[in-house]
């Protein structure tokens, strides 16, 4: 799965990777799997309820960065780990710092989605 390549057709390879590594953090990390839940409950409210395009833009958007963000951090708490396996004050902070910066991602996704949809219910 490393995504080290070379050569011709670097788009089929880069998607490739892409869609390994989305299926990698699926299968592996249960704040994807719980971002993912709730990103189809509040898609089916969506369906459900008369959301304009401006507000399924913002939905579609604060969904996209909660699961960007996730993933970005699980990427950062596997090469930290691997750099140094051993406790370290210092790398300890910087994926406390990471999980922060999901978890401020996840509530503003949040509020955006009682903004939008509580008013239809």
């Amino acid at each position: 799965m490393a995504s080290d390549y070379r050569g011709k057709n670097k788009l089929h390879f880069g998607l490739r990777y892409a869609l390994n590594g989305l299926k990698e953090a699926i299968r592996t990390e249960r704040n994807i799997k719980i971002h993912f839940i709730a990103a189809l409950i509040v898609c089916i409210l969506g369906l459900l309820l008369p959301l304009s395009n401006v507000e399924w833009a913002i939905i579609s958007l604060s969904i996209g960065a909660v699961i960007s963000m996730e993933m970005m951090n699980t990427a950062l708490e596997r090469a930290l780990n691997h750099l140094e396996p051993r406790h370290n004050q210092a790398i300890g902070i910087a994926k406390d710092i990471a999980a922060g910066a999901v978890f401020i991602t996840a509530l503003i996704a949040i509020v955006i989605a009682c903004l939008i949809l509580l008013p239809k219910l």
